[in-house]
């Protein structure tokens, strides 16, 4: 019999807030937008405007609320500090990328505010996976937000490369989403178990239990992997990535490159290391050549694309195989490697994406979202900060010290070394050096490529000039001081 207290609604508040309001703008958005009397107003800048204030208000909430290990819903939720991080982190970021598509939806007419309704969906079901403790909550709620990203991909009905991206990401997508399934009716039908708690408790000495059952438990627990890995797109399940972020219009791919992979690798951590500890040590190969071939793909990917988005898709495959290599320790060495590598990946590609959202060509008497890498050829003339902006952003992601990059990096190759790993991390240093080259790439087209005809770009709204400001604020601090998010990244893990 389920039973509910105060504390369920507690540990729920946020999510209940945003979904609640989201509920009320949707009702609000289809009585506004259907009106004859007021003219059928476009309610695109309205309704984002509205999405702001309700994601301020939800970040109030969650950094609000204490942080007591509390396992609601009948074991169904969880409220600790690893969820506690995730939350903020996740709106602070989601806040940020409100304001830097703000000007692309204008530009661009996208004059459809349920493109808001659905992204503010997505964030809820983002902040559900944060809080999962139990495999059937976390399989719903990463149905929930992959048919919101479905939508979202396809959402350019005019674009016949935004209706294949849509397309293709939901039959890839589908296809993981029935991996999970399969994983979780095989994890129960042999253990009879779905909850973390329960299923940690379970797999204590499992070594000694019959072969079939292990067996079987190994094989199940694959699939959930194999499933996780395709979202958050590490080789060999990286296929669908550069397809569809360069299908998708730019505002979305902004959407799928900043936001999921930090709900999905949090989740990744409580299963590996919270739940299934004994069973991801059998299974640690499985990790260590997954992070080998997204190091591997992500980095030869990179170097022969020309466009920006694809070439974001495959430098995302490689920060990933770092991720992947610092879980595939086993040891919270390892797992803080990863969490901190996700932090800052997601501050560098919310700097990276705000810039590129900025770069919009005039070319008489039309005006067009930059596509190419190319495009940035004498930026430095037109537009030093940000050509110093980009600098920062590039190195960092290169991994060059004294940026944030470097540490996220060392921290995951320290962590291989402790493990022994070193044949890994070797790899991982040759193909990190490799990776510089087409980075570096970048900074010699802004600054010494000559080029004959300058483009000519719009001004930076004020809104993604703050957003700008505030990433490599961000930097600057995490490099000066990188012990304030060390012990943030610790007390999300309990260290």
């Amino acid at each position: 019999m389920l039973f509910i207290s105060s504390y369920d609604f507690y540990a729920l508040l946020t999510e209940i807030y945003l979904l609640n309001s989201v509920c009320a703008l949707l009702i609000y958005g289809v009585i506004l937008n259907t009106s004859s009397k007021r003219g059928a107003p476009i309610l695109d800048y309205n309704i984002g405007g509205f999405a702001t204030q309700i994601t301020v208000i939800g970040l109030w909430l969650a950094f609000s609320s204490n942080v007591p290990h509390i396992v609601s819903w009948n074991a169904l939720l969880c409220h600790d500090f690893l969820s506690f991080g995730l939350k903020n982190t996740l709106l602070v970021t989601a806040l940020f990328w409100i304001l830097i598509v703000f000007s692309y939806n204008k530009a661009e007419k996208v004059n459809f505010y349920e493109y808001w309704i659905i992204a503010m969906l997505a964030i809820v079901a983002m902040l559900l996976i944060s809080s999962s403790f139990d495999f059937l909550v976390l399989y719903l709620a990463i149905e929930f937000q992959s048919i919101a990203f479905y939508i979202l991909a396809s959402f350019k009905r005019t674009s016949e490369f935004s209706t294949e991206a849509g397309l293709k990401y939901f039959v890839l997508g589908a296809f993981s989403s029935a991996l999970l399934l399969l994983g979780i009716s095989l994890l129960y039908g042999t253990t009879g178990l779905t909850n973390f708690g329960d299923l940690s408790k379970f797999f204590l000495g499992i070594s000694a239990t019959k072969a079939s059952i292990v067996n079987t438990t190994i094989l199940s627990i694959v699939l959930i992997e194999v499933s996780l890995l395709f979202k958050v797109s590490a080789a060999p399940f990286h296929m669908w990535s550069p397809d569809v972020y360069e299908g998708a219009p730019t505002n979305v791919t902004s959407f799928f490159g900043i936001l999921p992979k930090l709900a999905l690798v949090g989740i990744m951590f409580r299963i590996f290391f919270l739940c299934c500890e004994e069973i991801a040590q059998m299974l640690n190969f499985t990790l260590v050549v997954c992070a080998l071939s997204s190091m591997v793909v992500g980095t030869f990917g990179a170097l022969e694309q020309v466009k920006w988005k694809r070439f974001i898709a495959y430098s995302t495959i490689s920060h990933v195989g770092f991720i992947i290599a610092g879980f595939s320790t086993t040891e919270f060495a390892g797992a803080f490697g990863a969490i901190f590598y996700i932090l800052i990946y997601t501050l560098t590609s919310l700097a990276i994406f705000s810039i590129v959202l900025s770069l919009r060509s005039i070319s008489y008497p039309t005006a067009y979202q930059s596509r190419y890498l190319k495009d940035i050829a004498g930026l430095v003339k037109l537009n030093p900060m940000l050509s110093i902006c980009l600098v920062g952003i590039l190195f960092s992601m290169a991994g060059i010290p004294p940026f944030p990059g470097f540490f996220a990096k060392a921290f995951v190759l320290l962590a291989l070394l402790q493990k022994k790993l070193s044949g890994l991390a070797i790899v991982a240093i040759i193909l990190s050096c490799i990776s510089c080259f087409y980075y570096i790439r970048l900074i010699q087209t802004m600054y010494f490529t000559d080029t004959k005809v300058l483009g000519v770009f719009y001004p930076i709204e004020k809104e993604k000039s703050i957003v700008i400001s505030l990433s490599m604020l961000l930097l600057v601090v995490s490099f000066i001081k990188i012990d304030l998010i060390s012990n943030f990244v610790q007390s999300m893990l309990f260290l």
